[in-house]
């Protein structure tokens, strides 16, 4: 199920809050902004993420319900998402040269997660030796476009 970044990471942050997904669905289907403020967050503007779930409802709930990829998102969503999703913070938990994601650590799960969220534009490469087995360390960069072809 593909999700706008928009949209993808207002739904996030209902899901870090621990809100079960029928909950989720639940709040989105009755549409009060002012709820979804005092739960999760009031200083998010809740109107675009209401007025997209109720015209794809069937869309959102899947996707709370089963998991999502972003058909599109940028370095810096793939920054919101991780912290959001995973707690991870530029300058703490990676570096961030201005183009890139570097030394990015998450666990095995984690990074096939991550992995399964993100378009094939984006490209994860395991960095980090000596690690245990079930950590990863991470580089997250825009893939190289193909040589042309010769002609």
């Amino acid at each position: 199920m593909k999700v706008p970044q928009l949209y993808a990471l207002q739904l996030e942050r209902l899901i870090a809050r621990g809100l079960p997904a029928a909950r989720i669905v639940q709040l989105l289907r009755a549409g009060s902004e002012e709820e979804l403020a005092a739960l999760v967050d009031p200083e998010v503007k809740w109107e675009r993420l209401l007025t997209y779930a109720r015209d794809n409802l069937e869309t959102v709930e899947a996707a709370v319900q089963g998991g999502y990829a972003f058909p599109f998102i940028t370095i810096g969503g793939i920054m919101s998402l991780l912290d959001i999703k995973f707690g991870k913070r530029e300058g703490t938990d990676y570096r961030f040269p201005g183009d890139r994601i570097e030394g990015l650590r998450l666990n095995g799960a984690e990074a096939d997660l991550l992995r399964s969220m993100l378009p094939a534009y984006w490209e994860m490469s395991r960095t980090g030796a000596n690690l245990p087995e079930d950590q990863a360390e991470l580089s997250i960069a825009l893939r190289e476009p193909p040589e042309p072809a010769a002609g």
